[in-house]
């Protein structure tokens, strides 16, 4: 196996959302040597290829909706770009929960997001094929939440990225990493030589120890020496973690998501609308696209699509019991993808405190290894506020636009958590 070694300031490992909006960030900031990697660039089993396309600040938690808010805002500014409709949320609403309902939409809109409140005759009047509401107390809309088109959002943070110097390099597998005395990292990893079939990926990335080995193929060695290394890993974080020398309290979770037809519906007038039941479902060109978080799932690396039996079970019962439309629906087909979950389902960003690059970081003062990941779903989201955030504290040591620092994984270790509700 034949090595190259290649001197960079800041490694990137992972090329999702998350990981191009940093190294856009950081390219916009001057950081000259910038090298942002991924196992599989085109994302065909990425959180950022694989989501249901929803953006929205409509969270519990202040900074949740802040970062969604300052990252929506810019989506709007590059709408044709990057696929942003501003469609909307619609929250249908228990009369259990619409207390704890209406106090979220307060603290919504005292920080700048416009959400409005519907009784049930507004609700049947601006949607009326939901014309079974005897549980429901009302709804929420949010006018400005809405959807995007998440390749298009990754395509124009790598391009904006690459004007600035940022170098893409594809099929890159971390395999090692070693501390130096000064600080820097040896990073080994494998390149491999051509792009390998969707069976190639699934063997290496379901892998515990993902190598070419996993899928057979041949790989060249590759070795970084980098001032600066960030987990952007998303569903593999708590797996580079531990190739870094620390434990991250992550985990992946497979969600998955249906393709359905209802011919007698024309849902394209509507944005994403989430049901009681956590049914969420939006149109999707000439079909709907639909999903519903398991609480039983296990926890792990699974891209297995459960089908006619995920379908029949999760998603038309509930929907059929919703709006009488709905019993018609015919499944079309479905994929599963990956959430990376922190324990309290928010993000965790920042500088890494703990194992070994914490012990660096204490002993110095100079934080060498960062992250951002586990965003629980909220990805796409946050992505352009999480990239300038952590580009802010990387290149000033402090953040400037908002506030990330209650993002840090020693939250955990401190109690103190950010525990987010609005999780679908």
């Amino acid at each position: 196996m034949s090595s190259e070694n290649i001197n960079v300031e800041v490694l990137i490992v992972g090329a999702g959302l998350i990981g191009s909006s940093l190294a856009m960030h950081l390219g916009n900031q001057g950081v000259e040597t910038v090298r942002l990697v991924d196992f599989d660039f085109e994302g065909s089993l990425s959180s950022s290829e694989l989501n249901a396309g929803g953006v929205r600040a409509t969270f519990n938690q202040p900074l949740n909706i802040l970062a969604s808010k300052h990252s929506i805002e810019y989506f709007a500014q590059h709408a044709a770009e990057v696929g942003y409709r501003a469609c909307g949320y619609l929250w249908l609403q228990t009369s259990e929960k619409m207390a704890a309902a209406l106090k979220a939409r307060d603290r919504q809109t005292e920080l700048g997001w416009p959400v409005d409140a519907w009784d049930v005759t507004a609700l049947r009047d601006r949607v009326p094929f939901i014309d079974r509401t005897d549980d429901l107390a009302g709804a929420l809309f949010a006018p400005r939440d809405g959807l995007i088109n998440p390749n298009l959002l990754k395509n124009h943070f790598r391009s904006t990225a690459r004007t600035k110097g940022v170098v893409c390099e594809d099929r890159v597998l971390v395999r090692s990493a070693e501390l130096q005395v000064d600080g820097s990292w040896i990073v080994t990893c494998e390149k491999f030589p051509s792009v390998l079939t969707g069976e190639q990926k699934i063997a290496v990335l379901s892998s515990e120890n993902p190598s070419a080995a996993s899928a057979g193929v041949p790989a060249t060695q590759l070795k970084y020496r980098a001032q600066k290394v960030v987990n952007c890993a998303g569903a593999w974080a708590g797996q580079l973690a531990k190739i870094l020398g620390y434990e991250s309290p992550c985990y992946p979770l497979r969600r998955q998501i249906s393709m359905f037809d209802c011919r007698e519906l024309d849902l394209t007038p509507y944005g994403m609308i989430v049901d009681t039941s956590g049914v969420y479902f939006h149109p999707e060109a000439t079909s709907i696209l639909g999903g519903l978080c398991n609480v039983s799932e296990p926890r792990g690396i699974n891209f297995q699509y459960d089908a006619d039996a995920y379908f029949e079970e999760y998603i038309w019962p509930n929907l059929a019991e919703r709006a009488s439309v709905f019993e018609k629906l015919r499944h079309l087909t479905g994929w599963a993808g990956l959430y990376e979950v922190s324990p309290d389902d928010s993000a965790i960003i920042g500088a890494v405190e703990q194992g070994a690059p914490g012990a660096f970081f204490k002993a110095s003062g100079k934080a060498r290894v960062f992250e951002a990941h586990s965003f629980s779903g909220h990805g796409a989201m946050h992505s352009y506020a999480a990239g300038l955030a952590l580009a802010e504290l990387m290149t000033s040591g402090r953040y400037s636009t908002l506030d990330f620092a209650p993002f840090s994984a020693t939250r955990f270790d401190r109690n103190e958590l950010i525990h987010e509700t609005a999780v679908i």
